[in-house]
């Protein structure tokens, strides 16, 4: 299955859209360098994004091992992204 990927962070996230699907998915597997914190799983990465992160508009699937969320758009899904990594970098500088 082709995608086109538009965004790729350094966090570990990947921006992109499949073919034959109509919303946009934020996944990977959140790098411990650049989120400061060790996650158990990417379900426990999920619950953090959620208490930390506005969800608005972003439906999540994350399995144990990787983590998933879904937008609607393209724009919606790189802010999210976006955001959660200016979250943990926030982080990071104050350390």
């Amino acid at each position: 299955m082709a995608s086109e990927t538009e965004l790729k962070l350094e966090l570990g996230l990947e921006v992109y859209k499949l073919d034959g699907f109509k919303d946009w998915s934020i996944s990977g597997n959140a790098k411990r360098a650049m989120t400061v914190k060790e996650f158990e799983s990417a379900y426990d990465f999920e619950d953090f994004v959620k208490e930390k992160i506005d969800c608005k508009g972003i439906d999540f699937d994350s399995e144990y091992c990787e983590f998933f969320a879904y937008a609607k758009t393209k724009a919606r899904a790189i802010k999210f992204a976006k955001d959660i990594d200016a979250y943990f970098a926030k982080v990071r500088a104050m350390l």
